[in-house]
């Protein structure tokens, strides 16, 4: 029986491993911007579909950790790992609801990647949603902040701003920060021009970014001075999973380095 469940164990990992590889393979055949979310899956695929081709093939042994110690803080790490992961994912998804009936001082939209100076699905879903709220809110002004990545032909700020004038909203209402290449730093050069602009930067801000990025996205505000509330914008189920992933390692690093050692 046990050997049974152990077979079972393995050729679910084989399968995982192999759908591991084929997601990186799809998204690089339709022409997906490379991160650490795309890339994650691939290099699990890899690792998945060898221990279990190894286990399957009845040479498990030459896998076993022999040392004690170092099989204890393998698995130690292990279940840390799914912990963290089972934990900020639940934050993450707690958070993904968009917050209704708040008055607030600024639109904070966030940029995303760009192809070119073309702007990609995901990224749409954040300008749509901001052009839905400025258009209900005709008083309220809006803070563009995004920089120029690698691949990029303009800075996200730019692309933004031109896509919102295009859609009917007044140039006048528009404040570009084009230096941000992070969300720390989306939120940390915010509050620079919104201070630079009126002497202070404790506002009320609504943001609007994606589902999976609105708990960094609140918490970086939080740690620079805002009172953030947020719109939420759908995002490409395409990338979807990957998107998840990715954050999961992108909230570790930004409590690490952003806000703990800040």
């Amino acid at each position: 029986m046990k050997q049974k469940v152990v077979k079972i164990f393995d050729v679910l990992m084989l399968i995982i491993g192999v759908l591991g590889i084929l997601d990186f393979l799809m998204l690089m055949a339709i022409g997906t911007v490379i991160n650490f979310g795309i890339l994650f899956p691939l290099v699990a695929g890899i690792v998945l579909t060898f221990v279990a081709s190894v286990r399957l093939s009845g040479k498990g042994d030459m896998l076993r950790i022999k040392n004690t110690i170092l099989r204890r803080l393998f698995f130690g790490a292990l279940i840390a790992f799914a912990g963290s992961f089972v934990l900020i994912l639940g934050l993450i998804f707690a958070s993904s609801d968009t917050d209704k009936n708040v008055e607030v001082d600024y639109l904070v939209i966030l940029g995303a990647g760009l192809k070119g100076d073309r702007i990609t699905p995901t990224f749409q879903y954040r300008l749509d949603k901001g052009v839905e709220y400025l258009r209900a809110n005709p008083e309220l002004k809006v803070v563009v902040t995004g920089g120029q990545g690698p691949g990029e032909d303009l800075t996200e700020a730019e692309a933004m701003k031109r896509y919102l004038v295009s859609h009917g909203i007044d140039e006048d209402r528009i404040i570009m920060e084009d230096r941000a290449t992070s969300t720390n730093e989306n939120m940390k050069y915010t509050a620079e021009v919104l201070k630079q602009l009126t002497g202070r930067s404790d506002y009320r801000i609504m943001i609007v970014t994606n589902d999976f990025h609105m708990f960094r996205a609140k918490i970086l505000a939080r740690h620079n001075g805002f009172t953030p509330y947020g719109i939420t914008a759908p995002t490409n189920p395409v990338v979807l999973v990957n998107s998840y992933i990715r954050e999961y390692f992108a909230v570790v690093k930004s409590i690490v380095f952003d806000i703990i050692l800040d």
